[in-house]
């Protein structure tokens, strides 16, 4: 039975040997050619999560349609059911943190967080209060700050302060804004999947580098991207998804901190990006490039993902009852643990194995 709590100079060994075995020069080889496991990445899981994530939000720009033309209990409710959809879309969606999304601010754009002084709170707060007519149109609404106009903003409109109104008042501001918000994301996802199944640009050059190539020139370059997106990913999803709300003893957590916990969807979110993660890893086969005698990366991997995502799965309840709950509190412990792992065989073992280099992640200025 594997012990998954490797000590840290045996794995800093394991890496250094690994670049000192004649085999590696087989993985380079395997790298030569543009590999299989990006173009696995960008067709079974980017685009699709792409197409998923557009459809969930042009589902919702039509329900926010109805809603404000027939505003009642039941439609409210389906715009809530909605919304929960689009945020086990986003899941997905978040783990990649390059290319199109980072064009035109659409990542802010679509979500505005951490929001850790509370700004764009205020903001989307001060619009419904003076009804900002600008607001209410999806063209000048993009033109405003980013914290009003995505997924954040739409929540608090749903879920904050005074959403009971949108089932009794037809053609409210609140409701008016709500809908510019939900074509705003609609259109923004259009443009990411439109440019991820584009012939040429971001995606054509990651799945064929060449040295005139902008982005990639070569496939070490395209190799070096996917493994930071797991390893980047992982810190994101330890370093601010989840230490936002959860502190190093059960005094410091936070649980108002947590993103989308007004809808309920903190743990959601978790989990989806968590299965998200391990989906990923599947489709792409990266372990299908480790050199002889380095499964045991893969092993890790495997094991982090089976015993984190079990662990995920036995939470219910909103987050401030499960930091509440001892036992429940552990678990998220233990995943942290387990998230910390990960992130150390991606971005140490098999970066190491592989022969490649870590790309710079956005949070190394945090």
């Amino acid at each position: 039975m594997m012990t998954y709590r490797r000590l840290p100079a045996l794995a800093a060994c394991l890496v250094m040997l690994c670049s000192l075995l004649p085999v590696l020069s087989s993985a380079k080889a395997k790298t030569a050619n543009p590999p299989d496991v990006v173009r696995n990445a960008v067709t079974q899981f980017i685009v699709p999560a792409h197409q998923e994530f557009n459809d969930a939000a042009a589902q919702l720009a039509n329900t926010m349609e109805g809603l404000c033309a027939t505003p009642t209990t039941r439609q409210l409710q389906q715009a809530r059911n909605d919304f929960d959809a689009i945020i086990l879309a986003w899941s997905s969606i978040s783990i990649i943190r390059i290319g199109p999304i980072l064009e035109d601010n659409r990542l802010e754009r679509l979500l505005f967080w951490p929001d850790r002084r509370g700004i764009g709170l205020r903001q989307v707060q001060a619009l419904l209060v003076t009804k900002d007519p600008t607001a209410l149109e999806p063209e000048s609404l993009a033109k405003k700050s980013v914290a009003t106009q995505g997924l954040a903003a739409l929540e608090f409109v749903l879920f904050g302060t005074g959403a009971e109104t949108l089932a009794q008042e037809t053609q409210s501001f609140r409701c008016g804004y709500g809908r510019a918000i939900s074509a705003n994301i609609n259109r923004i996802s259009k443009d990411l999947l439109t440019e991820w199944q584009a012939k040429e640009g971001f995606a054509a050059q990651w799945q064929n580098p060449d040295p005139d190539h902008l982005h990639f020139r070569d496939s070490s370059e395209a190799l070096s991207t996917l493994v930071s997106l797991f390893a980047n990913g992982l810190a994101y999803y330890d370093t601010v998804e989840m230490a936002a709300f959860f502190g190093e003893t059960p005094d410091n957590d936070r649980s108002r901190q947590a993103l989308f916990r007004r809808s309920d969807n903190t743990l959601s979110l978790l989990q989806a990006g968590f299965s998200g993660f391990e989906r990923f890893y599947k489709v792409s086969n990266l372990a299908s490039l480790l050199p002889e005698g380095s499964g045991w990366i893969d092993d890790a991997i495997g094991f982090g993902f089976h015993h984190g995502g079990a662990a995920l799965d036995r939470l219910s309840g909103p987050i401030a009852d499960i930091l509440a709950d001892p036992p429940q509190r552990s678990k998220l412990a233990y995943v942290r643990t387990v998230v910390r792992g990960l992130g150390d065989n991606f971005g140490m073992d098999m970066t190491g194995a592989l022969g490649l280099t870590s790309n710079f992640s956005s949070l190394d200025g945090d």
